[in-house]
């Protein structure tokens, strides 16, 4: 949602005119940052359901699903848009195939078919061994992936009675353009023929940016470490929270700043402290900028703002997009992953929120006072930095893009 705000302002700025689905929940957060949405919204899916993290979550909860897809496929034939921006796009481009309309997807470079790494275990590096798992594990997840997720997204077509059903894991994005949030020395692609896939660097929303963030106003002492701790949408257990918050607060040698996402209100949380500061949301880029560790769940944004400000990181993920994500942090040498899963479990989604939640919180104390006192881990965050600078303007590259597609695609 925050990265399609980002590419949202810039196209609205050149004169665009926008119109966003969401989900009932996230409708007013839309609204506010000054977005119509279609219709009051669709159903929430929650793909981190601590009680269904398996692949049959798509079939158990398929009227949501159903709910969400119509709510696109109704926007579109009453809109009439010249293009759609849509991300992640779990799905394919429906869309296109339905109405004909100009499609491109906003993605990560993991769930592409020709993704260097192996999805939630990484294995991404130029080196032997890596090359050999990649080589021996990509057939088998390719299987699994068509015999068992695809198989529910051709369902899908089906009762939306939209043709051109993917039937191999290639088909699922290769008729629409790519732009990848990233760069490639993070996210490596294999070389192939196609050109309409492109590394555009991370988006980050000026909304976010415009909230304040004083060291010397937030704590008793600023000249402390900060720690920035952004644990976002991922979680839906206070549990797991509150055992955070009471040893960031117990522990007095750094200045801890938590942000909690959408899905609590600060009110049900303890009162801040001299050293510990708890919100909703943060101003991620500018607090990154000053901190000296970025503990999260491996989700993207909080990930690239760490990164694009040269910030070492201790991740948790809590599904199996971020495992990926965690798994290139720890082979890069960028900060440490402390759930990583094992190539037999790698495909299995439930095993990264079973495993996430039983961290223990004093571990996570610990790798960020490794992490303090290892100078590599800065010097290596700061080194790949330079290459995520180089796309200082990925709003503009991104909204190029999508105009230059919306007029070559509807010829």
């Amino acid at each position: 949602m925050i990265r399609s705000l980002v590419i949202a302002d810039e196209l609205k700025k050149r004169g665009n005119e926008i119109l966003f689905t969401t989900t009932k929940v996230r409708k007013s957060f839309i609204n506010k940052a000054g977005y119509e949405v279609f219709g009051e919204g669709h159903s929430e899916v929650n793909l981190n359901d601590e009680k269904d993290q398996s692949i049959n979550y798509f079939r158990n909860n398929r009227r949501i699903f159903i709910d969400w897809l119509f709510d696109e496929l109704d926007a579109a034939a009453k809109f009439k848009p010249d293009i759609v921006v849509n991300s992640p796009s779990f799905f394919g481009p429906l869309i296109k195939h339905r109405y004909g309309v100009p499609y491109v997807t906003v993605l990560n470079a993991q769930w592409l078919s020709h993704f260097r790494g192996l999805l939630g275990i990484g294995k991404a590096r130029d080196i032997f061994s890596h090359s050999i798992l990649r080589r021996i594990l990509k057939p088998i997840f390719r299987h699994q992936f068509e015999k068992i997720y695809l198989e529910e997204i051709r369902n899908f077509y089906k009762i939306l009675n939209v043709p051109n059903a993917p039937n191999t894991q290639i088909d699922l994005h290769a008729f629409n353009p790519v732009l990848i949030p990233s760069i490639r020395e993070f996210e490596p692609i294999q070389p192939d023929e196609r050109d309409d896939v492109h590394f555009i660097g991370p988006l980050f929303w000026k909304g976010f940016e415009n909230l304040s963030f004083d060291m010397n106003k937030l704590f008793g002492d600023p000249r402390k470490p900060l720690i920035y701790v952004g644990l976002g949408g991922s979680i839906f257990r206070q549990d797991v929270y509150r055992k955070m918050i009471d040893l960031f607060q117990s522990n007095k040698q750094w200045n801890v700043i938590m942000s909690i996402g959408p899905n609590f209100e600060r009110n049900t949380f303890p009162k801040d402290t001299d050293n510990f500061v708890l919100k909703q949301y943060v101003p991620g880029l500018k607090v990154a900028e000053q901190s000296k560790v970025v503990v999260n769940t491996a989700s993207h944004g909080t990930v690239m703002q760490a990164l694009w400000h040269g910030k070492p990181l201790v991740v948790i993920p809590h599904n199996i997009d971020q495992g990926t994500i965690a798994a290139r942090i720890s082979e890069l040498g960028l900060g440490i992953n402390l759930n990583a899963v094992s190539i037999l479990d790698f495909s299995k989604r439930e095993k990264y929120f079973l495993k996430a939640v039983q961290v223990n919180p004093k571990k996570i104390v610990n790798s960020v006072k490794i992490v303090l006192s290892s100078p590599e881990f800065s010097r290596r965050a700061e080194a790949i930095s330079k290459y995520f600078r180089k796309y200082h303007n990925s709003a503009e590259i991104a909204a190029d893009y999508i105009e230059l597609y919306a007029k070559r695609l509807k010829r």
